[in-house]
């Protein structure tokens, strides 16, 4: 493996030192601050683990970037980078737990 190159994990949040503080604050309170029913999504846990066992071959952090876009783009109300990482990182932790 090459280790001059960096592999980074991909995030839906900026890298940008001024913002970073906010949106980790941000995400951290949809993750762990929102009840279900204050969070800007919601997310229908039989119809996703549907989607995922009817695509086998694909990747777990890709699935869940794409279930992530795809939703966001049909409900574009309450989009943020947060709300993203956020759901991004629910539908995953719920899959891996399988």
């Amino acid at each position: 493996m090459d280790k001059s190159k960096s592999f980074q994990t991909p995030s839906f949040l900026t890298y940008e030192s001024k913002s970073l503080d906010y949106s980790i604050f941000q995400l951290n309170l949809f993750l762990n601050g929102y009840d279900e029913v204050s969070k800007p999504y919601k997310i229908d846990y039989n119809t996703l683990l549907m989607s995922y066992h009817l695509s086998p071959g694909r990747s777990l952090d890709e699935f869940c970037q794409d279930q992530t876009i795809g939703y966001f783009l049909l409900n574009p109300t309450y989009d943020s980078a947060e709300a993203r990482e956020a759901f991004c990182l629910e539908i995953r932790e719920f899959l891996t737990g399988l």
